[in-house]
């Protein structure tokens, strides 16, 4: 069941239309449950959930900011929201700024913060360069646009559980991706929130993420959970859970030094490795399976520092 929901933030000033600018569209994945994703952006570049309880609303990530999300939350609950987040990519945490704090694992608290470097200005830059050519002139300087700016941010920790009341949604570590990467279970629905914990296309090298090693070990963590979820809802796909046991397969084979080792271009640029081998020019794996992962060879062994390290 889809329903497309008009953000009435759009600002007077934007381009002549008999209706709004559409910013957002939510589609009801389950009881009380909606997945939301920019409207203007197709197929979706990030993906974002609303968990309703009897006491408070859950907003699970909060995507890019292009739009009022706060204001667009509103039209689907009346309940107080509190925003938490799977991780502090920016493309996962962009709407916090609408919200006045939010929950994040601990160990990202710090990237989080130095992520709040984009003026309110250039985010709409952003937007607009992002946006298909014919929506470009709809996106203007109004309420649908916040500066990334400083705000409270609470520490999550593994096992961790969100009490909305008629639901209980637990906190489960899955760093790898970045030290602090998370999946949240709502055990009322059997659904997992995972962000970029696990899918199609991992990315390990990035700064701030964990060696290949003990993201196996968090992996395996995940996976002792897998019988309380029957579907993941993650930050850019749907997928099932058994992408934790194809996970499992090939991280092992990158200990292992078995794995496809397959050179392509890295997002950050230079080249990294892939742990199977990909069709030329895109993300599907040649055997088939779905899972894959990027990760610099440097880092499969590295001790994994658990303490903060401050450096001046």
């Amino acid at each position: 069941m889809e329903e497309q929901i008009k953000n009435d933030n759009a600002g007077s000033d934007a381009k002549d239309t008999a209706e709004p600018f559409v910013y957002y569209k939510a589609e009801l994945i389950a009881e009380k449950s909606w997945m939301i994703k920019n409207a203007f952006m197709e197929p979706s570049y990030a993906l974002c959930y609303l968990i309703e309880g009897d006491n408070y609303a859950l907003l699970i990530d909060s995507i890019l900011g292009f739009g009022n999300l706060k204001t667009f939350c509103e039209t689907l609950t009346d309940k107080k929201i509190i925003v938490a987040n799977t991780h502090s990519h920016s493309d996962h945490i962009g709407g916090n700024f609408f919200f006045d704090s939010c929950y994040i694992h601990h160990r990202d608290i710090a990237s989080f913060q130095e992520n709040m470097i984009y003026t309110k200005e250039q985010v709409i830059e952003i937007a607009k360069q992002m946006a298909p050519e014919e929506v470009k002139d709809y996106i203007r300087d109004d309420d649908n646009f916040a500066d990334w700016k400083p705000m409270k941010v609470y520490p999550l920790y593994d096992g961790d559980v969100f009490d909305l009341g008629d639901r209980q949604i637990e906190v489960i570590d899955v760093g790898g991706h970045t030290a602090g990467s998370v999946a949240f279970i709502d055990h009322k629905t059997r659904i997992a929130y995972a962000g970029d914990a696990c899918n199609g296309n991992t990315l390990l090298e990035l700064p701030g993420g964990l060696p290949v090693i003990t993201y196996l070990r968090n992996l395996l963590h995940l996976k002792e959970h897998a019988s309380e979820f029957d579907i993941m809802y993650c930050g850019h796909e749907i997928l099932q859970p058994s992408i934790i046991d194809e996970a499992i397969e090939t991280v092992s084979r990158v200990i292992a030094g078995t794995d496809a080792r397959c050179e392509r271009p890295g997002i950050m640029g230079g080249t990294v490795l892939y742990a199977a081998e990909k069709v030329e020019g895109g993300y599907v794996r040649v055997d088939g399976k779905h899972f894959n992962m990027s990760y610099d060879p440097e880092r499969i062994f590295e001790p994994e520092e658990k303490r903060q390290i401050i450096r001046g």
